[in-house]
């Protein structure tokens, strides 16, 4: 396959979107790294990721902690010898406030789960990535960060942020072999996300994510760099 030998990191790996984009990368015949942060409820997905194939390495971490990330990527490279494919998918949701209304508390989480994630994610593969001449990065945004709608200032910001650190990457990579795009969805189509009688036949599906994550990741996405595509339904 495609991948094959490539060792991807895949953050997230434990949410709706995240589980599969881990399969995807494993039926490419990826090695496939999740980190994940030690609480309860998470086991079960863990469990259920670890049962899909010996390809796939679990590792304790909070990607909120510069010091956690760090000792997550070292294990990493000690393992495997090197990093091809980031798939930042880690995050969360907050809105129903308008600005004026919003908590600082809820301002710095979406900060600090959507963006500060990102960067200290992106920062720590890139001098692997760097060292080898190869790397694929894809973060992925949210359409109200190219299309801001009210009520949702913090998450738009925070994830409109992981868009202008992605381009930044994307301009300090060219001729690296390296690449950073963005995917942007609308709402996606995932469990936590369904509500009762919601029309759901313009949502996106974890799945079309996937495939255009596998296309990006593959050498015939090499020119592809910089971008943010949206994938709004």
């Amino acid at each position: 396959m495609a991948l094959a030998g490539k060792i991807a990191i895949v953050t997230g790996g434990t949410g709706g979107l995240g589980r599969v984009v881990v399969r995807g990368l494993l039926d490419a015949e990826a090695t496939v790294v999740v980190p994940h942060r030690e609480k309860g409820n998470v086991y079960p997905a863990l469990r259920q990721l670890q049962s899909l194939s010996p390809q796939i390495v679990v590792y304790a971490a909070d990607l909120t902690v510069e010091a956690e990330v760090e000792r997550f990527i070292d294990a990493v490279l000690r393992r495997a010898g090197r990093v091809d494919i980031l798939v930042h998918a880690a995050g969360a949701y907050a809105g129903g406030e308008r600005v004026e209304d919003t908590p600082t508390a809820v301002w710095e989480r979406m900060m600090a789960l959507n963006l500060r994630t990102a960067f200290l994610i992106c920062r720590g593969v890139l001098p692997s990535m760097r060292k080898q001449g190869y790397g694929r990065i894809i973060t992925i945004g949210a359409m109200p960060a190219v299309r801001p709608s009210p009520r949702r200032a913090a998450y738009a910001v925070s994830k409109r942020g992981v868009i202008t650190l992605t381009e930044v990457i994307a301009e300090e990579v060219k001729g690296t072999g390296i690449t950073a795009n963005v995917i942007a969805p609308g709402t996606i189509l995932t469990d936590a996300n369904r509500e009762p009688a919601a029309d759901t036949s313009a949502w996106v599906t974890p799945q079309e994510i996937t495939r255009l994550i596998l296309h990006l990741c593959s050498d015939e996405a090499r020119l592809i760099n910089g971008t943010t595509i949206r994938m709004f339904g």
